[in-house]
């Protein structure tokens, strides 16, 4: 029997804008040196589509900024940091995070739920496992697969790490159906953009950006981009805009197949789900899952 593979991208409606969904300002993140008006000019200025404030625990006002760049889609949101970190993201946000997390996650169904730098340690140290996200009782919408900030040499040096696709595809194996996200999580100047995420909406607005992100119409990058993508019942074909070394994984994190260029394919077997990622010069890339159906 055929293996029909669940194209998130299979609408093609709409425009691909860039943005994070988690970043700090000065005012309100004693770990952030940008104030908030300077942030903002910055994204302008690199063409972004949206930007998301995810300040510790306080909801940062962007009202004055949404009436100076009203082309932009701002985004309200916090990081609950009281226990392991997770991002709660939407047009409007309440303080969730005056709750325990199990029920700010029962109360957040309208918003974007992300687990942040989920093992940010290159040691090796715990952080978020499938069993603690399991104990939450409510699964959020995505994990961050690439953050941006740990990335940074400074953070390196500490023992950082920014990369977590093993625990994506732990979790995926499992059967939790969780999207991929790569977020510069900006502090710092140089934080800004070295992680993003292209998103496929229908409305350049709050409300579009949020709907289209927890249907997994996006993915996450740190500077490759989607040219192409085609998925035709069991076969995937993925186009590139730059050469670079390609893998199609499958459960396990198992590599199912390999190229180089920028050109790939791949055809399905009996995988629960499949899913693209490459790096090349200009950065790395990371498709959603497309999960297997009979």
């Amino acid at each position: 029997m055929t293996t029909i593979l669940n194209n998130p991208y299979a609408d093609t409606r709409g425009q691909w804008i860039r943005g994070s969904f988690h970043g700090h300002c000065r005012e309100n993140s004693a770990c952030a040196s940008v104030p908030l008006a300077e942030s903002v000019r910055r994204y302008r200025e690199l063409g972004v589509g949206f930007v998301t404030l995810t300040d510790h625990d306080v909801i940062t006002d962007l009202s004055a900024i949404r009436a100076r760049y009203p082309e932009l889609a701002l985004l309200h949101g916090f990081e609950y940091s009281t226990r392991e970190n997770i991002v709660f993201v939407g047009p409007e946000v309440e303080p969730l995070f005056k709750l325990p997390l199990e029920e700010a996650l029962q109360r957040a169904s309208a918003l974007l739920t992300v687990v942040c730098h989920p093992q940010p340690s290159a040691s090796g140290r715990e952080y978020w496992t499938l069993d603690k996200l399991a104990a939450l009782g409510t699964w959020p919408d995505g994990i961050e697969v690439y953050n941006g900030h740990y990335g940074i040499p400074s953070a390196l040096a500490q023992g950082r790490w920014p990369l977590y696709t093993p625990i994506w595809d732990e979790l995926l194996s499992a059967g939790h159906r969780l999207w991929g996200f790569a977020n510069d999580d900006f502090h710092d100047p140089e934080d800004f953009d070295n992680a993003f995420n292209m998103v496929l909406v229908e409305e350049t607005t709050p409300r579009g950006v949020v709907a289209a992100a927890k249907r997994g119409r996006s993915y996450a990058s740190t500077g490759l981009l989607l040219k192409a993508l085609t998925v035709e019942e069991d076969q995937v074909f993925v186009e590139t805009d730059a050469p670079c070394q390609g893998l199609f994984i499958g459960p396990g994190g198992e590599q199912l197949a390999k190229g180089e260029g920028n050109r790939f394919a791949y055809r399905a077997g009996s995988e629960s789900y499949v899913r693209f990622q490459a790096e090349g010069e200009t950065g790395r890339l990371f498709l959603q899952p497309m999960f297997g159906e009979k």
